[in-house]
């Protein structure tokens, strides 16, 4: 990327992230909502269903700022966790990213 199209990236996400930094604790709560409904499911096949519901309840409710936040609050839950995860299995976190995309690799590519 060229010195100016990364400044004004960078300006962009500055503007951006004061913008939405008064849903953040909302945006943190329902992320923490959709975590408990999602989580320790007996049927693993309907937790992108359910993180569904919530992305569309959020956005046909309250709009696409909010559902924006929410989306940042999930991005940085999910990079904490993976960074958590790192550390207490002695990984890294490409170690951990690269797992996880081999598995989704080895599921697409066996038949179903």
């Amino acid at each position: 990327m060229d010195p100016l199209a990364h400044r004004t990236m960078i300006a962009q996400v500055q503007v951006e992230r004061q913008r939405l930094l008064p849903e953040h604790e909302e945006a943190t709560r329902t992320t923490i909502d959709m975590l408990r409904t999602s989580t320790g499911r007996d049927d693993p096949a309907s937790v992108p269903y359910l993180n569904l519901a919530y992305l569309l309840g959020v956005k046909n409710t309250y709009g696409d700022d909010k559902l924006m936040a929410l989306a940042l609050s999930v991005a940085n839950w999910a990079t904490t966790a993976i960074n958590d995860l790192a550390h207490h299995t002695a990984r890294t976190p490409q170690q951990i990213i690269d797992h996880y995309e081999t598995d989704i690799i080895a599921d697409r590519e066996s038949p179903t």
